[in-house]
């Protein structure tokens, strides 16, 4: 066997062992949302570090809470679309891949998309009768080199291409190795250049859709923060591709399971402090809220429990060491779990 498919049905195993993995573990997970909150926040942070779009968690986290330390700037909102858009992504179905669900990802419309009343067909003379005879690495491959922009420069045009282009990957594929087609194509096809992660939230939410995965939804942008990915086009084999993107979904579920596991032991450690305190103390309300953040500020605590400023600064100081004081500053603290 060729070492590029070899390898690729190397990476199709171990992302189809770690995604399990995860989704079994998230199904069971007394904090699964807030594990997914703080999967949203990591990934828009990665997706703006790989964009260009460099942004502070603190700041992240603050504008989402509504608590912004300094006016918001360009690269603050487009990196806080992809957390809006992945809380979107979680409360709806198979209506979002469309291209109204992707303009709505996006923010063009305000409007939650609807499923049509009769779904589009693909049309049927767009594979010949050859392509039904290539084994499955040769037809994807084959898919990959058929996808171009089109003739339209309408972005919502070139998502309904992508969207039909998808439609007509090989059934007999596993569904992690069209997700990774699709991830790929998204790419080649590029329609929301200014909000390229909606094609990343679209793909993981089909997986739910779908039932690959019921509990989690993917995150994509963190391993490509530190996985460089391979030329677009036809710089680098479509094998190759596939297998860079079956990676990152690896590489992706580990990162999530490993973090899952980590909170998890800081949770037991913190409630195991906390355990003998009276019944209307607030430190389990606090304990929620800092895992479903990747940081927390008094002012931050003090809202969400409703309580002054300096019972939330007491609250935290009492959580023990599985508290991290990150800001380094005397004022306008900040701490994670």
């Amino acid at each position: 066997m060729d070492a590029s498919i070899e390898g690729l049905f190397l990476g199709l195993a171990r992302a189809e062992d770690s995604v399990s993995r995860l989704d079994a573990r998230a199904q069971t997970c007394p904090f699964a949302e807030g594990w997914a909150a703080r999967v949203d926040f990591a990934e828009a942070n990665a997706w703006g570090w790989v964009s260009g779009e460099i942004v502070d968690m603190e700041d992240l986290v603050l504008h989402d809470a509504q608590m912004d330390a300094r006016l918001p700037d360009q690269a603050l909102r487009a990196t806080y679309g992809l957390v809006r858009a992945r809380r979107k992504a979680r409360g709806v179905g198979a209506e979002l891949q469309t291209a109204a669900g992707a303009a709505w990802l996006a923010g063009y419309r305000s409007d939650p998309p609807h499923l049509p009343l009769a779904p589009a067909e693909p049309d049927a003379d767009v594979r010949d009768v050859a392509a039904e005879a290539r084994d499955l690495l040769s037809e994807l491959a084959h898919q990959l080199r058929a996808l171009g922009r089109g003739e339209t420069a309408d972005p919502l045009d070139a998502v309904e291409e992508w969207i039909a282009w998808t439609h007509r990957l090989p059934e007999s594929a596993p569904a992690l190795l069209r997700a990774a087609a699709a991830l790929e194509g998204w790419r080649l096809v590029n329609p929301l250049p200014r909000q390229n992660y909606v094609g990343g939230v679209m793909v993981a939410q089909s997986l739910r859709v779908s039932g690959r995965t019921r509990s989690s939804l993917l995150g994509l942008e963190t391993p490509r923060r530190t996985h460089l990915q391979p030329p677009r086009g036809f710089m680098a084999p479509a094998i190759v591709r596939l297998t860079y993107w079956l990676k990152i979904m690896a590489v992706g579920a580990e990162a999530g399971l490993a973090e899952m596991r980590r909170l998890e032991l800081a949770r037991q450690v913190v409630l195991r402090r906390i355990g003998g305190r009276r019944a209307h103390d607030r430190s389990a309300d606090l304990l929620d809220l800092l895992l479903a953040r990747p940081l927390v500020s008094a002012p931050m605590a003090a809202e969400h429990l409703g309580v002054a400023g300096h019972s939330a600064r007491r609250l935290l100081s009492s959580m023990g060491a599985s508290l991290m004081e990150v800001s380094g500053r005397s004022r306008y603290r900040a701490w994670r779990l």
